[in-house]
């Protein structure tokens, strides 16, 4: 298990193509379903826990314990959308709502970070 002490969106992004190698098919709707299938926050708890092979029904709730930005931190959605929404809100949303894939998540989260540093 990786430790982090209020970890960035950097190291969120790297959990997310980490768990995403570990379930290759994205999922919409849902953290997890069966053995293949991950939206981008299941990718990232997939990447900082070791989860069973059939993870349909788990919530990544462990990742708040090492994230404080997935909801303390208020970010405009980056598509053409008016939402602004807590991060872990805006991950599910650019997953479900413009169907990103983890990758293009994973991007977006490093490179947003970068810009505020």
């Amino acid at each position: 298990m990786h430790s982090f002490c209020e970890g960035n969106e950097r190291e969120l992004a790297d959990l997310i193509l980490d768990g995403a190698s570990e379930r290759p098919q994205q999922m919409f709707g849902a953290y997890f379903e069966g053995t293949r299938r991950s939206d981008a926050l299941g990718a990232a708890y997939d990447g900082l826990y070791r989860l069973p092979d059939d993870a349909t029904g788990i919530r990544p709730t462990g990742l708040y314990r090492f994230f404080a930005c997935l909801d303390n931190t208020i970010r405009a959605c980056p598509e053409s959308c008016p939402k602004r929404l807590l991060l872990d809100s805006l991950i599910i949303h650019l997953n479900d709502d413009h169907h990103w894939s983890r990758e293009q998540i994973a991007d977006w989260l490093a490179a947003s970070r970068s810009e505020q540093a």
